[in-house]
């Protein structure tokens, strides 16, 4: 383990697992969906497992869906394609 000031840079649209869990994630329109619990690494494209309350929702991580990762406010904002949300929900 190491200092989080001594870690490289991840480099742009790259970041660090620490700094994506406990994040808000939230619809464009501001509606609250939860909060990131875990990522599920796959070959294709990461997944977001995020939670509220007994809630968990799979979030793609790609730049169509997550469209803003503000890491100062801890706060991704999604725009899902229509129905994306209740599909994942287990």
């Amino acid at each position: 383990m190491i200092p989080e000031e001594d870690l490289e840079p991840p480099g742009r649209g790259n970041y660090y697992l620490f700094q994506l869990n406990g994040c808000s994630v939230v619809l464009k329109s501001g509606e609250e969906i939860g909060l990131v619990e875990d990522i599920l690494f796959i070959s294709e494209n990461d997944l977001l497992i995020v939670g509220k309350g007994k809630r968990k929702i799979y979030v793609p991580f790609s730049e169509s869906i997550c469209v803003e990762v503000n890491l100062e406010k801890r706060e991704i904002v999604i725009d899902p394609p229509d129905g994306l949300l209740d599909l994942n929900e287990i």
